[in-house]
Parts: C-alpha cells; structure tokens; sequence
C-alpha cells in the first residue's frame, strides 16, 4: 500500500515538474520577450508602457541600421471604432514614419528625424482595405524646434522608448514611454517616405479635393 502511494507520489511531482517546465519554456521561447540588446536591422514592436500590446492597441516599430540611420513607426489604426471617440472628441485612424539619424552612448540610442510622413484614415473600415483619405510628408533637417528620443536601457536591462529629461541623457517616465519587444508582427519596415505611400490607394474623392486644391 504504502509503494503504491509512494509510485502515486512520484507521479504527480513528475507531472509538476514537467508541466512547470513547459510553461517556462513557453514563456522564455514562445511568449514575447522585452528587448535586451539592440541587433541591426531588426524590426522591434513597442508597446505603451511595460506591456505588450493587444491586437487592438496602438503601437510603435523601430528598426536601427548599419549606416547610423533609424526608421520609427507609429501605428494608431488599429484600434476600434469607440476608442476614437474620447473626451467629446473624435480622431480617426493614423499612421506616422519617421527616418533619421541615431547615435549610441553608454548603450542608449539617442534618435532625431530627417523626415517623415504620415497618411490617415476616414474610418476604421478603410484601415483593412489600405484606402487613406489623407497624406503628409515633412523634411526636419533645418528645424530646430525638432527634439531628440531617447531608446534607453533601464536598470532591469530592458530598452524602452521616449522623451528626453531636461538633462538630455535619460528617459523621461512622466511622459509616454514604450518597451521594446522581440516578437514584431511587421519584419521589414519602408525604407522612404515613398516606399511607405505605395503600401495605401487614396481614396478617390480625396484624391480629386487634394488634386483642386493644388490647382488654385
């Protein structure tokens, strides 16, 4: 009897360990990772804060180059059709690039745009089928109210985007800031303002408004 609750013991603590074990597995292998050292021409999602984001949830995507340049994308069209309803105000569906130059210090990214371009989205059903109503291009080479970010490594030794303090060296946390994760659902980001227009058709009444308005 006593084997037999013995053999029924062992078991079970088998069944533990391998259950904990999968789960470990899962989490360190499968399960987003945050970001621990930056590799050149890596396409890294950021989600707000410490959080992965949900499907539904705005984001950036970050790639650094061999050549000392960046391309910075900010995602805000996926959220849903409520959620661009706050405060009495209504946004709608957008997406920003930003190239430019970055340098590193003491194992921070330190980035400043060149230029950038951004298209946006009557509604969230134009999201799906890539039909912008609206598109902008801005070259920042001689602005000098454009500011610096900061692609920071914290002291848990994770990399996280944002604002620069006042002391223009370390991450501003009063502020938006983003964790950098492994797991991008985009691996290859437009490499100029033109690569990323071609990803969306104009829809055609906006089209023709803009077409008008150019000609007056």
């Amino acid at each position: 009897m006593y084997k037999t609750v013995r053999s029924k013991i062992r078991v079970l603590i088998t069944v533990i360990i391998i259950v904990v074990s999968l789960i470990m597995i899962k989490k360190l292998i499968v399960d987003p990772q945050p970001v621990r050292d930056i590799n050149m021409n890596i396409v890294y999602i950021c989600g707000s804060g410490t959080e992965y984001p949900d499907d539904d949830q705005s984001r950036y995507y970050i790639e650094f180059k061999n050549d000392g340049t960046y391309v910075l994308i900010h995602d805000d069209s996926r959220r849903k059709k409520e959620d661009y309803f706050e405060d009495g105000y209504r946004s709608s569906p957008e997406i920003d690039i930003h190239f430019g130059k970055y340098k590193v210090k003491n194992n921070n990214y330190y980035i400043k745009p060149t230029e950038g371009a951004g298209v946006r989205f009557k509604d969230v059903s134009d999201v799906k089928k890539h039909t912008i109503n609206g598109y902008g291009h801005s070259t920042y080479i001689n602005d000098k109210r454009t500011a610096w970010r900061i692609v920071q490594k914290s002291k848990w030794g994770i990399y996280q985007l944002g604002s620069l303090n006042s002391d223009k060296s370390t991450l501003n946390k009063q502020r938006l800031y983003y964790t950098l994760y492994n797991k991008s659902d985009i691996k290859k980001l437009p490499n100029s303002p033109e690569e990323f227009r071609k990803q969306f058709n104009m829809d055609k009444k906006a089209e023709q408004e803009r077409l008008a308005e150019q000609n007056r």
